[in-house]
């Protein structure tokens, strides 16, 4: 397909015709629905009117009504904070039913695409300033189950690694099976080697050479706002990937701040999509439809520069 130019959504109500009119209006051709926006008649409509979309696939996150084990940290305590609950990495009956619930997605709506997201090991990024002691982030799982797996490698790390890795390689074929012509995303935490000495390797097991050979894009959140990093951390995200190996890449922005009080400038998100649709990336994912729909300035932005692509 042509230039990726799309938005993350994760609201139905910001998804009726005239949203969605202000949507192809604004030059967006991809649409990336969360959980909370998927339904029939929505994806319906969105084919109907020739928008690429792809369903969330939230695969280690647990959400309030599910049940299951919480992954453990060091400490023994469980992995949550705030919002974010992350399930044992290990526990066979969560990821049957992540499987199943796949499926069921592929089964019952037909996508052109899967997104899969949380696909990693405990970490709330978001909230993790540049200047953190990499020391002190939170690592996961220590249950006895994990405990025993890991032994059988050489290290810690690297058993996080290829438990990523191969997580995503199975989640990657279950949907290839049940769709062939699906398009398979991995969602990416925005963290180059150089920050917290390595950490998305080591603490949370992204190998981004090894996920983007299993899926069709990469999606790295590049929200450097909320990261208290210049805009211009966008583009070296995106060269870094690109030296890494990763040919296929769809950078994500914010429109506006998020888990911080203070307020990202309108320029600013300007400059962030110029960089994320620079020569490193296929396109761009703008986080999110609901803050953007309702900002006429950011939406004039946003037009202007999709319209001259």
């Amino acid at each position: 397909m042509n230039k990726v130019l799309g938005v993350k959504v994760y609201d139905s109500l910001y998804c009726t015709d005239t949203y969605l009119d202000l949507m192809q209006e604004t030059g967006i051709n991809t649409v990336f629905l969360g959980r909370g926006a998927l339904n029939r008649e929505l994806c319906e409509n969105l084919t109907q009117r020739g928008l690429f979309w792809n369903i969330v696939e939230p695969v280690f996150l647990v959400t309030d009504n599910e049940h299951g084990n919480l992954a453990t940290r060091e400490d023994g305590s469980p992995a949550a904070d705030d919002w974010v609950r992350f399930a044992c990495p290990t526990d066979t009956d969560h990821m049957a039913r992540v499987q199943s619930r796949i499926r069921d997605d592929i089964r019952a709506f037909n996508p052109p695409g899967v997104s899969f997201d949380f696909i990693r090991f405990f970490q709330f990024w978001e909230m993790a300033s540049p200047l953190s002691d990499p020391r002190k982030l939170p690592r996961t799982c220590y249950c006895g189950r994990c405990r025993e797996e890991a032994s059988r490698f050489e290290s810690e790390d690297k058993w996080r690694k290829g438990l990523i890795t191969e997580t995503a390689k199975t989640l990657s074929l279950l949907a290839r099976e049940e769709s062939p012509s699906v398009r398979i995303g991995i969602h990416a935490v925005p963290w180059t080697k150089a920050l917290f000495d390595g950490a998305r390797e080591k603490v949370i097991g992204q190998d981004f050479p090894a996920l983007a050979s299993l899926c069709d894009y990469l999606t790295p959140m590049a929200y450097h706002h909320m990261m208290h990093m210049d805009v211009s951390y966008i583009k070296d995200l995106l060269s870094y990937m690109a030296k890494e190996g990763c040919k296929h890449i769809v950078a994500s922005v914010q429109s506006k701040e998020a888990y911080r009080t203070e307020s990202m400038d309108a320029s600013e998100y300007e400059k962030a999509l110029e960089y994320a649709l620079g020569p490193n990336s296929e396109g761009v994912l703008v986080y999110k439809w609901e803050d953007l729909c309702t900002d006429k300035k950011r939406l004039g932005i946003t037009k202007a520069l999709f319209k001259g692509l």
